[in-house]
């Protein structure tokens, strides 16, 4: 019996052989091969000319419902003309896999491991250009449709995820020293995003990646490409520095020098309370994720109550 992979390369292959994709350019004798899976998607390699491609298709079912891949198309046409990320080149929502999939470029490129001070002012340039498209409605849909008022819902969409309920993790030895203080410490991170004021008021939404992990972010020469953008859509640009500044543990000049290089000017107060506002909340939940989650650090119920609890001494009274 095949596997998937083998009945996803053996798919892709006769598309390619049959179907003339516009940009695409292969050799008869091209190859497509699995490459790697993350975030509900299988990527698949496809070589044989000049530039390579990836075949990124959905295996989390739920993805084709939300029209992940559609949404990805979208707003890697939209931004084309900047350079920032892949080009984009085929949506398939119909087809023998029943799963959608899109075909991009394949970025010649390295993970950042760690930031330099010229990856950081390629990120706050890259960002800029982005985000400079701008809207009158925020959403995950895009375009937008989304009514106002706005309301920012980042604390909401990590404390009430599935995998965030720290109690269903039972198989993790001394899981019970954690649980308290962690379910504590995010009550009152709760209250404390919940009386926020920097937020009302928003009318004006730019397009945002939404997910700036290193992960999704190559070196490529001597800039930094986007990748992965399917949780892509319009809000305020805080909402990309913020999760920026967090997943990068940026020290305090880094932060200084990527605002500087993407603002050009003192930044207004406004702008930088809701920057850390956001950052606060995705310091806290990744702490779960590198223990949990994502698991960059080895599981350890000490360690990870001593930094929840190190967090707690930093959180904002309220």
């Amino acid at each position: 019996m095949e596997t998937v992979h083998q009945q996803t390369i053996a798919y892709l292959s006769k598309l390619l052989a049959s179907k003339r994709i516009a940009g695409v350019t292969l050799r008869k004798d091209f190859s497509v091969t699995y490459f790697k899976s993350g975030g509900g998607t299988h990527l698949y390699l496809i070589t044989g000319g000049k530039k390579k491609y990836v075949a990124r298709v959905n295996f989390y079912s739920l993805k084709n419902d939300w029209g992940i891949k559609k949404q990805e198309f979208q707003i890697l046409k939209k931004i084309e003309h900047l350079s920032i990320a892949p080009k984009v080149y085929y949506l398939s929502t119909k087809n023998p896999l029943g799963q959608h999939f899109t075909i991009v470029d394949y970025v010649e490129g390295e993970p950042v491991r760690r930031f330099a001070d010229t990856h950081i002012i390629s990120v706050a340039k890259t960002l800029k250009k982005l985000h400079a498209i701008t809207f009158r409605r925020s959403g995950d849909t895009f375009p937008p449709k989304d009514a106002l008022p706005y309301t920012c819902d980042i604390f909401d969409l990590y404390a009430n995820g599935a995998d965030k309920q720290i109690e269903k993790y039972t198989d993790l030895p001394g899981i019970e020293l954690v649980v308290e203080p962690f379910n504590r410490v995010r009550k009152s991170l709760g209250l404390y995003f919940s009386g926020l004021h920097c937020f009302d008021g928003i009318t004006s939404f730019s397009l945002v990646h939404a997910d700036l992990k290193k992960e999704n972010m190559l070196v490529a020469g001597d800039k930094i490409r986007l990748i992965d953008w399917e949780g892509g859509g319009s809000d305020i640009p805080e909402v990309d520095i913020g999760n920026f500044f967090a997943d990068s543990r940026l020290t305090k000049m880094q932060q200084q020098l990527f605002l500087k290089t993407y603002y050009g000017r003192a930044v207004d107060a406004q702008h930088l309370e809701r920057i850390y506002a956001v950052k606060i909340v995705l310091d806290f939940f990744r702490i779960m994720d590198d223990y949990m989650l994502n698991k960059r650090k080895a599981w350890d119920a000490n360690r990870m109550r001593n930094e929840i609890l190190r967090f707690e001494k930093t959180l904002p009274r309220t």
